[in-house]
């Protein structure tokens, strides 16, 4: 008897699981995604790794992955995003911020020697322009609806 493989769920890497994270965490899990969360603080829910374990795990993403960014840290983001966006293998790169905190990022990473075409890759801010709600869970909402696009036009 032939085994039937469901197709492979897009991974979704969560960087930060502070409380837009936690919200990140709890709406994808109820969409077609593997969803983990990483962060560096040991009382968040997620795997813990060090700043630098963290980098390296985002410079291994692959081919159809996915990441959210939003760590406790304007210079991890940055390194992460970073790592990320150096390797080149994902599918979707959000960073939460504000366009201050873009601003800032997008010049170091830059400063760094990144192309812009790789530069232009990283979304931030995230989610759906037109709703404006800063409460985690409107955001992960928001969020989650912008992936999903990206999702269906692959699939397309």
């Amino acid at each position: 008897m032939a085994e039937v493989l469901a197709p492979r769920r897009p991974r979704l890497a969560i960087f930060g699981a502070g409380p837009a994270g936690q919200a990140f965490a709890r709406q994808f899990a109820l969409l077609p995604f593997e969803v983990e969360a990483y962060d560096t603080r040991p009382d968040k829910p997620a795997v813990i790794l060090s700043e630098d374990e963290m980098v390296e795990l985002a410079g291994c993403l692959e081919e159809g992955d996915y990441a959210l960014i939003a760590s406790a840290s304007h210079g991890l983001d940055g390194r992460i995003a970073q790592a990320i966006l150096t390797a080149g293998r994902f599918r979707y790169c959000g960073m939460i911020g504000s366009r201050k905190k873009r601003d800032e990022i997008l010049a170091s990473l830059a400063e760094a020697g990144l192309p812009a075409d790789q530069i232009a890759r990283l979304q931030c801010p995230i989610g759906i322009p037109e709703l404006h709600g800063r409460a985690p869970e409107v955001i992960a909402v928001s969020v989650a609806a912008q992936v999903l696009q990206v999702l269906q036009d692959d699939e397309d």
